[in-house]
């Protein structure tokens, strides 16, 4: 039988798990000293007049310099702040506000569409602030592209759980036939050359969306199930070729509830992966 995508015991997942893991919250968060504050005793409209950058969330700071809790400013970007102190109308400090400096940036951007600014926090003390609007940075890229290829291996894993490519690659017949004729061309030619490794790998994070949906590898209806991987692949390939997949808060929240879907999908195939491994061997499965 040819090599597994991911061989049983194979670390690759896992490592790339690591990854994720290594991408933190104080990659993207704006320093304390980049704040731009407020303070309770001030009234509204004083601040959103000098709030010309138009900040979402300012933080609120007492006498001593502490901060307070977080003030939602852009209420005020269309009209006009009432003649009201800050100190009665701000969100006070607590686990709704606040996130790890060492959470990982999927966990962040995973809820950052329910929770858009958060204060960053390292020990006992405030290390700075990340929002929505952070999901443009660098290392949230790397960090979703990493979810995304994670996904991918899982999904490639599983659907040769279902065939023995020994006698072919039956998944093909999933696809329209355009697509199978490139793949088909593409395995021959890597035959060929002796670069052979896999007939999954020469599928794309599309084409395995189609075989795992038409082949039922994942719990959902149908039209659930294309719209999630819709969804997932369009982000892939914002990713993938530069563009700007987080450029307005509409874009930004639509990352969010893809970045939910990818877990679930991969919490979902991981599990039916682990049992798969943990069966014992019976007869038959698709030829």
């Amino acid at each position: 039988m040819t090599a597994r995508w991911v061989s049983p015991g194979d670390t690759a997942p896992d490592a790339l798990a690591r990854v994720q893991g290594s991408l933190t919250v104080d990659m993207i968060m704006t320093p304390p000293a980049d704040l731009q504050t407020c303070r309770r005793d001030e009234i509204a409209g004083d601040v959103a007049d000098r709030n010309t950058k138009k900040f979402s969330y300012l933080p609120v700071m007492d006498g001593k310099e502490r901060i307070l809790g977080l003030y939602e400013a852009a209420r005020w970007f269309t009209k006009k702040a009432p003649r009201q102190a800050i100190g009665d109308d701000f969100q006070v400090f607590s686990e709704d506000i606040v996130i790890g400096a060492d959470a990982s940036i999927v966990d962040f951007v995973r809820r950052a569409d329910e929770r858009p600014t958060r204060l960053v926090v390292s020990g006992d003390q405030v290390a700075g602030l990340v929002s929505l609007s952070d999901l443009q940075q660098l290392p949230v890229r790397a960090a979703l592209f990493t979810l995304i290829t994670r996904l991918e291996m899982t999904m490639a894993d599983r659907i040769e759980q279902e065939w023995d490519t020994d006698n072919g690659a039956g998944w093909l017949e999933a696809l329209g036939e355009d697509r199978r004729r490139k793949i088909e061309k593409a395995i021959d030619g890597a035959r060929a050359a002796d670069g052979f490794v896999s007939e999954i790998a020469f599928s794309q994070l599309a084409d395995k969306a189609t075989i795992m949906r038409k082949n039922r590898l994942i719990a959902g209806s149908a039209t659930s199930l294309k719209h999630d991987f819709n969804a997932i692949v369009e982000l892939r390939d914002y990713i993938a070729h530069a563009s700007h997949y987080a450029e307005t808060p509409r874009m930004a929240r639509k990352v969010c509830s893809t970045v939910r879907t990818i877990l679930r999908i991969q919490k979902e195939l991981s599990l039916a992966t682990a049992t798969e491994q943990s069966a014992p061997a019976i007869e038959g499965g698709h030829a």
